[in-house]
């Protein structure tokens, strides 16, 4: 356990994955178990399919003053549902870094660039994080939300979960980690009324 007065979290993923429906419930997870948070969801584009990722910048103590942007190095977490998208945020990280990342890629889009693609760009992103000197959770959210609730657009809910479980591991909670996901699902299940409640009382995204 870390026990750090401070964590710098980002989730990322692509318009369609629910990035900003999560962030927004857990900066309301963080705010009422007492933490100083502050978040901000970039989109880089408006159609679906376009890089979208949350920016939180947490903190124990109530009266935090913790300023916009994580500097490079100092990335905590970093929760990707898209390996693609993974590989932006890396500069960021260092070498504790947690990291889970979604390891099935969507497809490649390259209809709207002007400038050929180069050979980094085409190799797997798999293959390209793998030589990054990082432990990487490798994740199957899409799977895991196709199995048990039968739609992968309950992925971020997973991965939701695997934030907890980072977070846990910078701060001490003086509830227990059954009492935090408890707490979590109700939010999660009323801020976003068209998710489907899990079929399987599994936490695990395996």
């Amino acid at each position: 356990m870390k026990n750090s007065s401070n964590c710098n979290l980002i989730i990322s993923g692509i318009g369609g994955q629910g990035i900003n429906s999560l962030a927004r419930v857990l900066a309301n997870f963080f705010y009422q178990s007492g933490y100083s948070c502050q978040f901000t969801i970039h989109k880089g584009g408006a159609q679906s399919l376009g890089s979208v990722y949350a920016e939180f910048r947490i903190s124990n103590e109530k009266q935090a003053i913790l300023g916009p942007g994580i500097p490079e190095k100092q990335l905590d977490v970093l929760i990707a549902l898209e390996p693609w998208e993974a590989l932006r945020h890396i500069p960021l990280a260092h070498a504790d870094t947690i990291v889970y990342i979604e390891q099935e890629a969507m497809p490649f889009f390259t209809e709207r660039r002007s400038e050929p693609i180069t050979d980094k760009e085409l190799e797997s992103p798999l293959a390209q994080l793998q030589r990054v000197p990082l432990s990487i959770h490798w994740q199957s959210y899409r799977n895991t939300a196709l199995k048990n609730n039968g739609s992968i657009k309950m992925a971020n809910y997973y991965a939701g979960l695997d934030c907890l479980n980072a977070i846990d591991q910078f701060f001490i909670h003086t509830s227990d980690n059954n009492s935090q996901s408890v707490f979590f699902d109700k939010l999660f299940f009323q801020q976003i009324k068209k998710a489907r409640p899990v079929i399987e009382n599994n936490h695990d995204a395996d």
